[in-house]
């Protein structure tokens, strides 16, 4: 199974990245820059990804706006997508969760890896 990492920033994907391997994690790890490069990978490799983390503000396409297509497609309805972003307004934790009632989780940036970890923990197969 297979992580896809969504956010605009290398360095917040590589921060990610980092965490989710120092961890033990082993599943391999997808990248993407933005919701529309994400939209691409989710449709060659809908079948393996076990987990979405999703940066709010990309440009092109947002997070919210990925998930809200995501929701809407059977296939990729049912892969759990957790937030990383700092958006950490109740306002927009809020707005994600009526995006996508299923939402698997919401980290504020900047988060603690063991935050990370037991977020992430939970979908990994």
């Amino acid at each position: 199974m297979k992580i896809l990492v969504v956010d605009d920033s290398l360095l917040d994907r590589k921060l990610l990245i980092r965490g989710l391997m120092k961890s033990g994690v082993s599943q391999e790890i997808l990248q993407a820059e933005d919701g529309e490069q994400a939209m691409g990978i989710l449709a060659e490799n809908y079948m393996d990804i076990c987990l979405v983390l999703l940066d709010w503000q990309m440009p092109k396409v947002s997070g919210i706006e990925l998930m809200a297509g995501m929701v809407k497609i059977p296939e990729l309805a049912t892969i759990p997508i957790i937030m990383v972003t700092a958006s950490g307004s109740d306002e927009n934790k809020l707005a994600a969760r009526q995006v996508n009632p299923n939402l698997a989780g919401y980290l504020v940036k900047p988060y603690k890896s063991e935050e990370l970890i037991s977020a992430v923990k939970p979908f990994l197969r």
